[in-house]
């Protein structure tokens, strides 16, 4: 082959290869040019618009969450307050006894229904006095002015 002939080949080459860069340089887009930029690995880029979007939504949750936040709080204020009155306005309770209930559970029962005042120190009662074995299975009326002996003597049999 000649020397020009190799040269006309190369010059070919060169000028296609421009005019694919020059091609491609016309026809990029704003996404192509942000694909281009060096951010690193697991980011997202988005739109301005997108972002304001987003920023939006986030604040109406925000206002959504401060709202319940406010719900909750007036709600379990006012749980806490019924359940003191309610437990205040007890007078009498009717204490059922199951077979295989123990004194710590004859205990709970008594203190969660407000006829006595701590369970743990009902159930020392019931032990120390030997009565723990005598609980007898039936149903009781139990009303807040009868005092710890005065309960005992009630559910359990005497030797």
């Amino acid at each position: 082959m000649r020397k020009s002939s190799i040269r006309a080949f190369g010059i070919a080459l060169f000028v296609a290869g421009a005019s694919f860069a020059f091609a491609d340089f016309l026809t990029q887009d704003a996404n192509t040019e942000a694909a281009n930029i060096n951010v690193p690995k697991g980011t997202i880029l988005i739109k301005k618009d997108e972002l304001k979007a987003i920023n939006k939504e986030a604040a109406e949750a925000k206002e959504q969450l401060a709202k319940i936040q406010t719900d909750y709080s007036a709600l379990k204020n006012n749980t806490v307050a019924v359940n003191a009155s309610a437990k205040k306005s007890v007078k009498s309770f009717t204490l059922v006894i199951k077979k295989g209930m123990g004194t710590s559970e004859v205990s709970s029962a008594l203190e969660k229904a407000g006829m006595i005042k701590d369970a743990g120190d009902f159930e020392l009662y019931v032990i120390k006095n030997d009565k723990a074995s005598n609980l007898q299975i039936g149903s009781y009326d139990i009303n807040v002015k009868m005092s710890t002996a005065e309960i005992v003597k009630k559910i359990t049999r005497s030797k």
